[in-house]
């Protein structure tokens, strides 16, 4: 009994170090990509729960800043991954997907979220444990009409209408 007790406790422990590791942010791809460094290899993880403007084919408002954003946060940073809840970490490209965490402890989706950089966005189960509070930063960065949010119809539960934003301009 006592024997089963300790591979239980030694398996739930390596399950869970499988799930959480420590690297560093090598490039970022845009807001709510970056590649980080894993078992020697460079990896693209996407980052579960938001979405932030395009900086590549259609070019959307805020795009830029968002990747600027994650380069003044992530690059080159010591961040701990906590992958994803599902069987198979990745997405139908083959990017991880993860949350990452600053290393004052701070969850890096919440902190852009709540700059106005990034939408909550596809918050599906098993990843769903953080997801009231980026509802509760989103909130926050919506009543400051914060950055993504100071133009009425700019975001909207697909993504990001430019028509608006171009309407807005002229």
């Amino acid at each position: 009994m006592f024997f089963t007790a300790i591979v239980f406790i030694v398996g739930c422990t390596s399950q869970n170090k499988e799930k959480t590791f420590v690297t560093t942010v090598e490039y970022v791809v845009d807001g709510d990509t970056v590649k980080i460094k894993k078992d020697g290899e460079i990896v693209t993880v996407r980052l579960l729960n938001i979405d932030t403007p395009e900086t590549y084919r259609e070019k959307q408002a805020y795009g830029e800043e968002a990747k600027q954003f994650a380069k003044d946060v992530l690059l080159h940073k010591k961040v701990t991954v906590e992958l994803s809840a599902k069987e198979q970490p990745y997405d139908r490209y083959g990017r991880l997907l993860a949350y990452i965490w600053l290393e004052d402890g701070t969850l890096y989706q919440e902190k852009i979220v709540q700059e106005g950089f990034a939408r909550v966005a596809y918050v599906f189960e098993p990843d769903t444990k953080y997801a009231k509070k980026l509802y509760k930063a989103q909130e926050k960065a919506k009543k400051a009409k914060k950055r993504i949010w100071s133009v009425d119809g700019y975001v909207t539960e697909e993504g990001f209408n430019m028509s608006v934003w171009l309407n807005k301009a002229s």
